[in-house]
């Protein structure tokens, strides 16, 4: 019951994903833990992200991998609050990373689900685990990877307004520096105050995760 709830969950976030256009290319991902499981289903390689399938989700470890289903597990092995990663080529964090910006913090939404900024993952696919540790350190939920998007987060809706919320506040600053203007950033005691709040909202996760359940997400944004 619970791995065809997860199956139905992830196609529809893979669609859902389609249909704004941050999916559109076999570079794309998207992936679930198996609560209570050394496990995932992924879908990854794909080129119509409209008509995904059951057929198209395959089931693997998390304690090995290559390729990008060895990247997902990695990330899944170092944050056990982690319940989907999904890796997007939104236009915004496309153009975002062309011009070689990390976004700073500047929305309240952004640093209370995705956290802190984040180094870039570059490239290739092979990222070491030290680079993975300081990226998703704190919580942090959301990096460039190459010139594409990998988010994190503790269920598939909260790993989707993630995404959204990412490329929403990705679009807002660079209008804002396309205007010259000064860019205010989140007050310190603010993003203090989120991050506490992410972590506790992790913490419950990953404890969910090991007890077999999938965690209560607040999917607002």
């Amino acid at each position: 019951m619970l791995r065809t709830q997860i199956e139905a969950q992830l196609m529809a976030g893979c669609r859902r994903l389609a249909s704004k256009g941050f999916f559109h290319s076999p570079a794309q991902s998207f992936s679930m833990r198996l609560p209570g499981k050394m496990e995932m289903l992924i879908v990854a390689g794909h080129s119509d992200w409209r008509n995904i399938s059951i057929a198209d989700l395959q089931t693997a470890s998390l304690m090995d991998g290559e390729g990008i289903a060895g990247l997902h597990a990695s990330i899944y092995r170092l944050r056990s609050d982690a319940g989907a990663i999904a890796i997007s080529s939104p236009k915004g964090t496309r153009l975002l990373a062309g011009f070689g910006n990390l976004m700073p913090p500047l929305f309240d939404e952004q640093v209370r689900h995705i956290g802190g900024a984040a180094a870039e993952l570059g490239n290739g696919i092979a990222t070491n685990g030290e680079l993975l540790r300081k990226t998703f350190k704190n919580g942090t939920n959301a990096a460039l990877f190459g010139e594409q998007l990998l988010c994190l987060g503790i269920t598939s809706e909260r790993v989707l307004c993630n995404t959204e919320l990412y490329e929403k506040c990705a679009q807002a600053y660079l209008l804002a520096k396309a205007s010259g203007h000064r860019i205010g950033r989140i007050p310190l005691w603010v993003r203090l105050i989120a991050n506490r709040r992410l972590l506790k909202d992790e913490r419950r996760a990953a404890e969910s995760y090991r007890d077999g359940r999938i965690p209560e997400s607040n999917a607002s944004y």
